[in-house]
């Protein structure tokens, strides 16, 4: 069991896609998944399971952390649209009460911590979407983390964003004690027709080697069939009518999904 977390302060990365990615990725493979969404937005619910903000489950994410309610875990997972993936829906507009609730109180920034972890081993892989935010939520993604995973884009911003991030995991290790360390990065939303995100790709390439982390999985691309399966809550693997262009691509994210278990995060 590992439980990574997919992180970049800068938005519009594709935290989710990668996110949802390799959760089709493992399951296809057999592996059971919990994808948990603390994006407020709640796309990954939306695409997993149909539930939105204005038809949203029983209880969710918020009622997790809220200490007032105190839900088990299990008792919020619900099932998605594929089997062996299971979702803690995001709680929606409710995530920000909840924070206002946590604030300044004692562990607030392990809350999600202190429930998911004596659950955990009830799947074979955690994937923790998150917003690009540095809230109370988005910290407490981080403390229930085994490893990170930060996705960039070959942008300026993405990187920036991604040094952000560092920060904000640095923050955690020197006054809350939390050691995680960084399973990869991946980049994403590539166009191979544009000639300055070659550079940029070869940029972050140098950076990561002088960083020592590895980049997992090769350069994911701009793909128009990839945002459509995702929005549906489909795999690669399960594409209609697949290409050799999308078989590639669900190997890329099963080689990443694989690294993640066998490498990137301690089991």
């Amino acid at each position: 069991m590992g439980i990574v977390v997919f992180a970049n302060l800068k938005g519009g990365v594709g935290k989710s896609l990668v996110a949802l990615g390799c959760a089709h990725a493992a399951a296809s493979e057999g592996r059971r998944v919990l994808v948990v969404d603390t994006d407020p937005q709640g796309n990954a619910t939306a695409q997993l399971t149909g539930a939105t903000a204005s038809d949203p489950p029983k209880l969710t994410l918020a009622d997790v952390l809220d200490r007032e309610t105190q839900t088990p875990v299990l008792d919020a997972v619900i099932g998605s649209r594929r089997a062996g993936i299971d979702v803690l829906p995001s709680g929606f507009d409710g995530l920000q009460a909840v924070q206002d609730r946590l604030f300044g109180k004692p562990g607030a920034e392990s809350s999600l911590a202190r429930a998911l972890r004596p659950v955990a081993d009830q799947w074979d892989q955690i994937f923790i979407d998150t917003r690009p935010a540095t809230d109370l939520v988005t910290r407490n993604a981080l403390m229930a983390a085994d490893g990170v995973v930060l996705i960039l884009e070959p942008e300026v911003p993405a990187i920036w964003g991604a040094d952000q991030t560092m920060q904000v995991i640095d923050e955690l290790r020197e006054y809350l004690g939390k050691e995680l360390p960084v399973s990869g990065w991946v980049i994403n939303r590539v166009n191979n027709s544009r000639k300055d995100h070659a550079e940029y790709i070869a940029k972050i390439r140098e950076l990561a080697e002088a960083e020592e982390v590895p980049i997992l999985g090769d350069p994911i691309p701009l793909m128009a069939d990839l945002s459509r399966l995702t929005v549906v809550g489909m795999g690669l693997d399960e594409h209609p009518r697949p290409s050799a262009r999308s078989r590639n691509l669900a190997a890329n994210f099963a080689a990443i999904a694989d690294q993640l278990r066998s490498e990137g995060v301690p089991a």
